[in-house]
């Protein structure tokens, strides 16, 4: 299992801080970004996105007791 968890702005939307996904199904980030929960895919391509506390891309690989953590981009002016 892959557990998720979101903070920020993107927590409120989603209506939830964590979930999880079985890495069978979700091959990489692109594809858990379909699954959060009340998020359009358009919202959820701007997250920032870290696997295991480390940047990545929407293209890595998932695997089994990875942790995802997924942010709304900072804001400020």
């Amino acid at each position: 299992m892959v557990t998720v968890k979101i903070f920020g702005v993107a927590r409120l939307r989603a209506g939830t801080g964590t979930f999880r996904c079985d890495e069978n199904e979700v091959k990489n980030i692109d594809g858990l970004l379909n699954r959060i929960p009340n998020t359009t895919r358009k919202e959820a391509k701007d997250l920032v996105v870290l696997v295991n506390g480390n940047p990545a891309g929407r293209h890595r690989s998932l695997k089994d007791g990875d942790e995802v953590a997924l942010l709304a981009p900072a804001g400020g002016g």
